[in-house]
This record gives structure tokens, sequence and C-alpha cells, in this order.
């Protein structure tokens, strides 16, 4: 009797810590897998999956589908995996005819949550073998209801009763808690973890908690191309590129700004963000239409898909990606939202800043450079802060000084303050370069601070004394040119 309330409770500890997890530090897990399946109620959607993915693939999207509420999700799942132990260990009670004293079906489902800590691995694994357990399980139960199937195999328990029994269960599982625990946090991937919550937090716009993840990421001298990325915009909503660009080293460069298109099938669903909040909803399109092709049709580029068309005033083509949805469980209702807004053109919180633009109705945009999108950007919508304020930064990060110093006098349709620190870091250089006279057709005054901070920066650099200059100045525009530039240690002139 004690026995078996103490399998109980250790089925009941065993669901309570998975779904722990997956609501803390595996949260990432859960969404990730909501975010990269659709399940569609629909028969060519069924003969479909059973075409590509079979069975396995079309019970594990049905499940999915239930991780669009977290909790749920994680609860779901966490039950499946304590299934497992519970059906294990009624197996090995059928098989041998004895309890499992040394807790061994305890395995099973701590190798399966242990398998579901990446991301990357498909939840097929879990299903097939929960249906497996049950179907044996039940195989067992019909064809050996009396007698144990393998007798001899129970010769393997100690003969211990009471008390004895019970503390060396509890002894064991102690072990297999240690065990478990060191485990986890040797192979948990935290780049991975912190990686997945950024891009959570960006789809949300919660572009705090995006600079939060990303400076917990970069910290230390990492550098990692998707979070300076994500990190840029998140400087850019919260008011701070023109000030905070260069506070971790951008050795990518203009990389730091946007993703180039590469073909690459990991990036094609990240590179939408800069260009939807940019105003630039074709390129955004294009980027969501590959990562679709890539990736599937799931519910995040079926919904893009269809808010840019929208805005695009293509309602026929949105219709197709609502339609779709419309087959889902839980995106119904925002299908059915957006389809509201199919004749009027507008969607919250999207715009198309090029909306205006009827000079040129057939435009192909620079994949691999963003600078010519920014510059036209700025042209056809001069009130776009956000493509002013990316443009100087690419300007900046390419050593561009000249094209920089051409384009300052767009800040003046912004109202700044005072003009950043490291514009005037630049504008010094350029400064240098062409003389007081023609510095002074651009109509901008440096302050004296920046003057002093110069000297104060060139004697330290004649000197030698990089660590120092390093501590002082390693956020500045000149130490960057100097020091970090992939593109050379000079201003360049075109």
């Amino acid at each position: 009797m004690m026995n078996r309330v103490l399998s109980y409770a250790v089925g009941i500890v065993l669901a309570l810590c998975y779904f722990l997890a997956y609501q803390g530090i595996l949260s990432h897990v859960i969404a990730y897998h909501e975010q990269h399946h659709l399940f569609l109620f629909s028969e060519a959607y069924l003969l479909h999956q059973l075409q590509t993915v079979g069975v396995l693939g079309y019970l594990s999207d049905f499940l999915i589908q239930f991780f669009y509420h977290p909790v749920l999700g994680s609860a779901l799942l966490a039950l499946l995996l304590a299934a497992c132990y519970f059906l294990t260990r009624y197996l090995l009670r059928r098989l041998t005819g004895r309890e499992d004293l040394l807790y061994l079906s305890v395995w099973p489902s701590l190798a399966l949550f242990f398998y579901t800590m990446s991301a990357d691995h498909e939840l097929d694994l879990v299903v097939g073998t929960l249906m497996a357990l049950s179907l044996l399980s039940l195989l067992l139960t019909l064809w050996h209801r009396h007698t144990p199937l393998l007798p001899c195999c129970g010769k393997w328990q100690l003969p211990l009763a009471g008390r004895w029994r019970v503390g060396l269960s509890v002894l064991l599982l102690v072990g297999y808690a240690a065990g478990g625990y060191a485990y986890f946090v040797k192979h948990y991937n935290r780049k991975e973890g912190i990686m997945l919550k950024t891009e959570q937090h960006v789809k949300h716009k919660e572009w705090q908690a995006v600079l939060d993840y990303t400076e917990r990421y970069l910290q230390g001298g990492k550098t990692n191309q998707l979070m300076a990325y994500f990190r840029s915009l998140a400087l850019y909503h919260t008011g701070q590129l023109p000030y905070r660009l260069f506070d971790y080293p951008a050795t990518l460069g203009v990389k730091t700004l946007y993703l180039p298109w590469n073909s690459n099938s990991r990036e094609s669903e990240y590179g939408h963000f800069v260009y939807e909040e940019l105003g630039h909803i074709n390129e955004a399109h294009r980027w969501e239409f590959e990562a679709m092709v890539v990736w599937g049709e799931t519910a995040p580029h079926l919904l893009n898909l269809a808010r840019y068309n929208i805005v695009n005033h293509r309602p026929r083509v949105a219709q197709r990606f609502l339609n779709r949805l419309k087959q889902s469980l839980f995106y119904r209702q925002q299908a059915l939202a957006l389809e509201a807004r199919l004749e009027s053109g507008e969607v919250d919180g999207l715009r198309n800043a090029l909306a205006e633009d009827s000079e040129s109705p057939a435009r192909f945009s620079n994949v691999l450079n963003l600078g010519p999108e920014l510059e036209y950007l700025c042209d056809q919508a001069p009130t776009n802060r956000m493509a002013f304020e990316y443009l100087m930064s690419y300007l900046l990060l390419s050593n561009n000084v000249q094209r920089f110093a051409d384009n300052i006098h767009r800040i003046r349709r912004f109202k700044y303050p005072s003009l950043p620190p490291i514009y005037e870091e630049a504008l010094y250089i350029y400064r240098l370069k062409v003389g007081e006279e023609r510095f002074r057709q651009l109509g901008f005054d440096l302050s004296a601070s920046t003057q002093e901070r110069f000297e104060r920066y060139y004697s330290l650099m004649k000197s030698g004394q990089t660590a120092a200059l390093r501590a002082q100045f390693g956020g500045s525009y000149w130490f960057y040119m100097h020091y970090l530039s992939p593109y050379g240690n000079k201003a360049i002139d075109n």
C-alpha cells in the first residue's frame, strides 16, 4: 500500500516539475512549437499531413495547437510525460509480477523530458512513445490477466519489506532527482533560451524586455547577428538608438541593423521585422513569403501576409491567407477580425510608408544592402523617424562620414534636444577632414565638450593606452572607427 502511494506521489511530483519547467525556464520551447505548427480542421489538411508527416506528425500538430495558451500547453505536455511514467511502471509490474522497487520506470519519462529541452526536437517522439506504451499496456492487460509474462525477470527484486523497501525507494528517488537536476543544468542551452524569448518579446513589441534580454546575451563580449539586430530595433523604439549604438562592440558593421538576404532558412523568419517597423511593407511581405515557403503555413506567417496584403489593398490575396486561419481552433477570431478590415485597408499598428509613392509603382528592393532602401524611405517619407535614425546609423557603421554629413540636415524635421553625442563625434571627424569653412556650410555647431573629449581621446590613442581608451571611449564613434569597424580605420569619402 505504501509503495503504491509513493508511486502515485512520484508521478504527481514529476508532472508538477515538468509543468513548472515549461512555464518557467523552458517557456520558450512551448512558444516555439506553437509558432511553427498549425493544426487545421479540414479534410485537405488531414490528407496532406498523412502523406507528408504521417500519423505521428498529425497527432503532434493536434497536441501543439493547445500550446496557444501556454498554461494549457505546459499542463498537457507535463501530463503526457507523467503518463509515460505510469504506463512504464504498469508494464514492468505486468511483465515481472512485482512492484518497481528501483523506480526504473522514471527513466523513460525523464529521458523524454530532457529530449524536449531543445526547441529543434519535434514532439513526435513523445506522442509515439505514449502511443506505444498505451498499446503494449492494453495488449498485456488483455493477454495476461492473471500471471506475469516474464516471472523470472522479477528475481532482480531485493527481498525487502516494509520500511526498508520505502527507504530504499526514497533514497533512489533522491538520487534520480539529483542526477536529473545536474543533467538539466549541464545540458540546458541558455543561448537558445535567451534568443527565443527575445524573439517572443519582439513579436509582442515589448521593447524594454527585448533590450534587457539582448544585453544579457551580449555581455561579456559575445557577438550574435540576430541579437544585435533585435537590439537595434529595441534601441530605436526606446528612443536610444542615436545614443547607445556603440554600447557593445559593433564588430558586425552595418549587419548590426538588418539581415541581408543569404537564402538562409533560419534567418528567413526574422528579416521582416525591421521592414515592417520601417513601413516598407513590400519588402516585409517578401521576407514573410520566403519564410512561409521554408517553414510552411504557420499562424505567424499567414497572419502577417494577410496584414500586409490588407494594407497594400489586395483584399483577395489577404482573404486566401485568412481562409486558412479560419480553419484553426485558436486563430479563427483573429482571422475574422482581420477579415473585417479587408475593404478599409487599415490594420492596427501597421503603416505603409510608401503608400503615396505613385511614381514608382514597381520597384525592386536591394536585398543585400539596407542603405539604398533607407535613403529611398527618407526621400519618400521625410517624417519617418525610424528610417532617418537607421540611415544615420547605417552610414556611421559603414564609416561613410561624408554621406553622413550630407544627410544630417534631415534631423531638423525631428525634435531632438541637441545633436546626439555619436552624431557630434562623426561631424567632428568630418570637420577635421574638410576644414572649418566647409563644415560651417552644414549649419551645425559642435559643443565644447566634444572638443575636449576628442583631445583626451587623441592623447590616449597616441600614447598607446588602449585599455584606458576602451574604458573611457569604448561606446564612442571614434573608438568604433579606429579599432572595431570591419571596413578599416578611416572615414570613407563617398
